[in-house]
């Protein structure tokens, strides 16, 4: 494991080597009438007032926000594809992941002390994995093809890497509670992004020693057992949106908006009155859609062989499914009774449930992604399973939610 603090932001004009007077500076803007100018000047010349004011500040009077000021990136590199997963559930943070999709995956994995007799399982993955890539490039697939379809076999051991924005507050928050997670290396993780930022911004690194809270947050429930791969449970009527229409404009009518909506266009926030309660089964491939739209709510069930693997249905063309889920066992079957830790033997096809719930301008946006011929196949089959069933629930709220490439064929719009 590699964490690099690859940048942050200062305040050049005043030369300031920490994004601490920045924070302080701006925190001074509700209590002193200078210009903010001034403020950030006197805070670039007085570094350890500014950093005795942050922790006052925050500690004392808890007024956290002005931690968001400061802004860090980094490299973090050789975690696996699970630790990936752990920190890529906060909300507030910007990340971009090495994809398996594009790039032809080497023999390369992170596996804890406990499991490291289990390597030659990952390593028999890893070839299979050139087996399946070969098979489906010979049938006339194009390299992303192939590779998209291949991944599904490797191990949530694979060795990732990725670069992550994030402001200082959230930082803090992630730091405290990946401390507490259940799996070692994302609380490695934990220490590295904390010991990165530390002499850079000590006095916006108050919290982060875990409390019962933050690890009662990584508990994870046993998924249900259910025949369908997408369940609504719940899910408003068209009456919770012509409400909220009718109090603007006094009249429930959908064209007011609709007239207007574009392809680029998110919809207005009265549309996050509507909510719509999923349970779905999907692959660790397909989660790793999903997990990207975190404006919705997530609550994720642990990794459970009982849920059965996705197969890709070009691994089946050519002939290919046997090989494919007999590999698929072979770590299923070491993953009993090992915990939590034996998620790293799990491949890229075992499935996990999720419980979501989303409000209908999330929901616009995750269709407007996911259902459209751009977008992988797998969490593409979740997504127009999904928007149907809510059609037949709230048809007029979700009339112009479809993905990008239906767009002209369902709104009767041009895509421009």
């Amino acid at each position: 494991m590699k964490v690099i603090l690859a940048g942050y932001n200062t305040d050049t004009e005043n030369n300031s080597t920490t994004p601490e007077t920045i924070s302080a500076a701006y925190a001074r803007i509700s209590r002193d009438p200078a210009p903010i100018t001034e403020l950030r000047k006197q805070s670039a010349s007085e570094l350890e007032q500014a950093r005795k004011s942050n922790k006052t500040i925050v500690y004392k009077y808890g007024h956290g926000s002005i931690a968001e000021h400061a802004v860090f990136n980094f490299d973090i590199l050789g975690i696996s594809r699970l630790a990936a997963e752990a920190i890529q559930s906060f909300r507030l943070i910007s990340f971009t992941e090495k994809s398996q999709r594009y790039i032809r995956i080497g023999e390369d994995w992170v596996l804890p002390q406990e499991l490291k007799q289990y390597s030659s399982i990952l390593s028999g993955l890893f070839q299979s994995y050139e087996v399946i890539l070969s098979a489906l490039l010979k049938s006339g697939l194009s390299k992303t093809e192939a590779r998209e379809d291949a991944r599904y076999i490797l191990p949530l051991a694979t060795t990732t890497q990725m670069g992550m924005t994030v402001n200082a507050r959230e930082l803090e928050h992630i730091i405290r509670r990946m401390k507490a997670h259940p799996l070692k290396e994302v609380c490695d993780l934990a220490e590295a992004l904390y010991q990165a930022v530390l002499p850079i911004t000590p006095s916006l690194m108050l919290f982060t020693e875990p409390t019962e809270m933050d690890r009662i947050a990584h508990l994870q429930p046993a998924p249900v057992m259910i025949a369908e791969e997408v369940s609504l449970l719940s899910c408003d009527s068209d009456i919770r949106i012509e409400e909220m229409l009718t109090e603007i404009f006094g009249t429930p009518d959908f064209s007011r908006i609709y007239n207007h909506l574009g392809i680029h266009d998110a919809l207005p926030r009265l549309w996050e009155m509507f909510r719509a309660d999923f349970r779905l089964t999907m692959s660790a491939t397909a989660y790793a859609q999903m997990k990207r739209h975190r404006m919705s709510t997530q609550l994720i069930s642990v990794y459970d062989p009982k849920l059965g693997v996705t197969v890709p249905p070009n691994i089946k063309k050519v002939g290919l499914e046997d090989f494919f889920v007999d590999e698929c066992l072979k770590s299923s079957n070491c993953v009993s009774g090992q915990g939590r830790i034996g998620e790293y033997l799990f491949t890229n096809a075992h499935r996990r449930q999720i419980r979501l719930c989303i409000n209908g301008r999330e929901f616009n946006h995750f269709i407007r992604l996911r259902d459209d011929d751009h977008a992988q196949w797998d969490i593409r089959k979740i997504a127009a399973d999904m928007i149907i069933k809510v059609r037949e629930k709230a048809p007029m709220t979700v009339k112009m939610t479809c993905g990008k490439s239906h767009w002209q064929e369902v709104t009767g719009k041009l895509a421009q």
